[in-house]
């Protein structure tokens, strides 16, 4: 507003001197009809002109231009009872002001169009010196300056200049320290600092942001409660980047306890378990933890939350919960994995395959099965399901299973060469034993032997898939000979058990 009262004035002023003007050389007496003389000291023979009249206009003019600036402070919402010359005067200076702004418009906006469009750099260099001249033109509107100076900051933003960025954010912020549009400067400037690793000057413009809001000159600022919500999340950020975890846990924490609606809670709250991992704080892991399952069960962060309490438990020597929570993130949550199914995918994979290896590792080897088993289901590619079920027939054989360890090996071959026939010497699916059956039932390599055998296309095989199908190839082909050893010893020490009994069964029902 001050901005269009001085072009007002400035208008006002050009008018009324004008026509105070042209009254004063109205009222002038004519000139004498003489030969005109040589003045000495004015050698070019030019009138004189007169400092009285033009003084008395300029002061005429200052007394126009100030009485209507006070009555345009003062808005009248009837001009009935104004002079007509005065109505049509004010008219004119709208016009004019109006004008004026459009042409500045229209002039910002045409190098703004011309350096999206044009493709060359000199092309965009010329539209962004028509900006700069813009600005350092006396007669532009301050309004049009700051947004110039926006534009040429983005130009620098979207070219990657960070630089030259920060420092027409800089000019912004120090030529217009109270405009509404600063606090959301500030913010960018320390998004900026941190991308860089300007973690102090990040974290300055960060508290800067809710520093200038409470500076601000406007009637409401509940306008700018999300961005100030946004730069405490920041700040917290910030913190939690360059290492400071207690400090960042302690700003998640103020974030937490505002419950501002237009807060990501899930999002916080999981950084709230990182932060408190990384200070190896397990049992607090487990009560953020549990905080974030119960207030934002519906997030996709729930699956890395659960990854999290699992390795908490471990810490803490709590495996059989470790299991359950590994066991809820591969079943129970299975159906959230709609909203972001990579996500979900990686953690489920990760945290089962994480844990029961260590099972493995540790002989738990019925825990590590039932995991195996239920990663084994998970939707993925042939070479995943291929390690599940390799691991899967590791673990048999450490359980004296040879024929459950042979069928996962033999559909691992099938599945890598998708049309190769089954040695004749392996059980092709284990659910012809009843006696070896686990808990959990039949392996999924049981099923899946039958799903797989209307295949006859050959498929591309990957590295990884033909490295494991190699291994399977080794280790089936080690249970074939020790399966002739055993049936050698047999004949040997046992011959007449063995030339009445199936070799088969007497294998499986003999004692490991």
């Amino acid at each position: 507003m001050p901005n269009r009262l001085c072009y007002q004035r400035r208008v006002l002023c050009l008018i009324a001197s004008l026509v105070i003007g042209v009254g004063i050389l109205i009222a002038e007496p004519p000139a004498a009809k003489s030969s005109p003389k040589i003045n000495p000291t004015n050698p070019t023979n030019r009138s004189t002109p007169n400092i009285d009249g033009i003084n008395r206009a300029t002061q005429l003019t200052d007394e126009v231009a100030d009485s209507l600036e006070k009555r345009f402070r003062s808005p009248i919402t009837d001009h009935r009872d104004l002079p007509e010359s005065e109505n049509v005067l004010r008219r004119q200076v709208k016009r004019v002001v109006v004008d004026e702004t459009k042409a500045w418009r229209n002039m910002v906006d045409g190098a703004v169009q011309a350096y999206e469009r044009s493709t060359k750099p000199e092309d965009q260099l010329a539209a962004e010196s028509l900006l700069v001249g813009i600005i350092e033109n006396p007669d532009s509107p301050l309004e049009t300056q700051r947004e110039c100076l926006q534009h040429i900051a983005q130009f620098a933003l979207d070219s990657r200049s960070y630089t030259k960025t920060q420092q027409i954010y800089s000019q912004l912020v120090s030529r217009y320290p109270l405009h509404p549009e600063t606090p959301s400067i500030l913010y960018r400037q320390g998004v900026l600092y941190r991308k860089i690793g300007a973690t102090e000057l990040a974290l300055s413009k960060f508290h800067a942001v809710m520093s200038t809001v409470v500076s601000l000159q406007v009637k409401d600022i509940s306008t700018y409660r999300s961005l100030v919500l946004l730069a405490q999340t920041e700040i917290a950020d910030t913190f939690l980047m360059a290492g400071q975890f207690d400090r960042a846990a302690d700003y998640y924490r103020r974030v937490l306890k505002l419950g501002d609606s237009d807060l990501n809670e899930a999002q916080v709250r999981l950084k709230l378990v990182k932060a408190v991992f990384e200070l190896k704080d397990w049992k607090g892991v487990l009560a953020e933890g549990q905080q974030c399952i119960e207030k934002a069960a519906l997030s996709s962060q729930i699956a890395e939350v659960r990854f999290l309490m699992a390795e908490a438990n471990k810490k803490l020597g709590m495996y059989r919960e470790a299991i359950q929570q590994t066991l809820e993130l591969l079943n129970t949550e299975q159906e959230r994995a709609g909203k972001d199914p990579d996500n979900w995918a990686y953690w489920q994979k990760r945290t089962g395959n994480k844990l029961a290896n260590e099972l493995y590792e540790q002989g738990d080897y019925l825990n590590a099965l039932l995991i195996y088993e239920t990663l084994f289901k998970i939707p993925g590619d042939a070479e995943w399901h291929s390690q599940a079920l390799y691991q899967i027939g590791l673990i048999y054989e450490r359980m004296f299973q040879p024929d459950r360890a042979s069928a996962a090996y033999t559909e691992i071959i099938y599945r890598s060469t998708n049309a190769a026939p089954a040695p004749n010497n392996v059980v092709k699916s284990p659910a012809t034993s009843s006696t070896n059956a686990t808990p959990s039932g039949q392996p999924p390599s049981a099923t899946l032997a039958k799903k797989t055998t209307s295949q006859t296309s050959a498929q591309p095989v990957s590295s990884g898939l033909n490295l494991i199908r190699e291994m399977a190839q080794w280790r089936l082909d080690n249970l074939h000979r020790d399966r002739n050893v055993n049936q050698e010893v047999q004949k040997i020490f046992l011959p007449k058990a063995f030339s009445t009994t199936n070799p088969t069964s007497e294998l499986k029902n003999s004692p490991p």
